[in-house]
C-alpha cells in the first residue's frame, strides 16, 4: 500500500513539473509609436491655429437672430463654437469591435475610418447640442461604381431576404441612380454611422488640456 501512494505521488509530481510550462504567461510585445504620432507642442499649435483662424468667423454667422440682429457675446443665446469632442474609449472600442465583426459578415475589407462634420438642428431636443457642430464616424470600403472605376466609399450593412449580409453604399441606400441594384423590399438596413461624442466649446475650463 504505502508503494503504491509513493509511486502515485511520484507520477503526480512529475506531470506537474511536465506540464510546467505551459503555465508560464507569454510577454506582450511593446508596440513603437505609429508614424501618425505628433508632439505635443505641434497638437497646441493646430488647436490654436484654428481657434485664431475661424472660431470668430463661425461664431460670427452662428449668432445671428431670424430678424437679422446680432446676438453679442455675454448674450444668454449666444452660442460658442465647438473646439472639441469627446468620446468614451471604452464605448470607441465597442464601436470598433462592432463595425469590425459587421464587415466580416458581410465579408468586406474596412479600408477607411472617416469623421464626417455635422450639426444639430436648432429643434433638436438635447439643450446642449441645439444647433451645435459634431463628428460622426462610418467605416469605408473600397467599391466597384456603375462606371466600372473603384473608389472608397462609406457603407452600410444590408441583410437580404435570405439571410445574408452585404455592404451598400450609403449613397446607393439613401439615393439610388437608375442602373444600380438600390435595396429591395424587405430587407433591412443596418446603419455603421457612430455619434456618441460630448460637446466642448470654449473656453475649456481645464489649464492641463489643450
Amino acid at each position: 500500500m504505502l508503494l503504491a501512494v509513493s509511486l502515485t505521488a511520484t507520477f503526480l509530481f512529475s506531470s506537474c513539473e511536465k506540464h510546467k510550462c505551459d503555465c508560464e504567461e507569454t510577454e506582450t510585445p511593446v508596440l513603437s509609436a505609429p508614424g501618425n504620432i505628433i508632439p505635443v507642442a505641434a497638437a497646441d499649435t493646430l488647436y490654436k491655429n484654428y481657434g485664431n483662424s475661424r472660431v470668430s468667423l463661425i461664431e460670427l454667422a452662428e449668432n445671428i437672430t431670424e430678424e437679422g440682429d446680432t446676438i453679442v457675446e455675454g448674450d444668454a443665446r449666444y452660442k460658442k463654437a465647438t473646439r472639441a469632442v469627446t468620446v468614451s474609449y471604452k464605448r470607441l472600442k465597442e464601436y470598433m469591435a462592432y463595425i469590425e465583426q459587421e464587415a466580416k459578415a458581410a465579408d468586406v475589407e474596412i479600408a477607411e475610418m472617416r469623421f464626417y462634420f455635422g450639426k444639430y438642428n436648432n429643434s433638436f431636443p438635447q439643450k446642449n447640442k441645439k444647433g451645435r457642430a459634431t463628428l460622426f464616424l462610418n467605416p469605408a470600403a473600397e467599391f466597384t461604381l456603375s462606371n466600372g472605376k473603384k473608389d472608397t466609399v462609406s457603407y452600410a450593412i444590408v441583410t437580404g431576404l435570405d439571410g445574408k449580409k452585404r455592404a451598400e453604399m450609403v449613397g446607393v441606400i439613401l439615393n439610388p441612380k437608375q442602373g444600380e441594384l438600390g435595396i429591395e423590399e424587405g430587407e433591412t438596413i443596418q446603419s455603421q454611422s457612430g455619434d456618441d461624442v460630448w460637446l466642448i466649446p470654449p473656453p475649456y475650463q481645464d489649464g492641463n488640456d489643450f
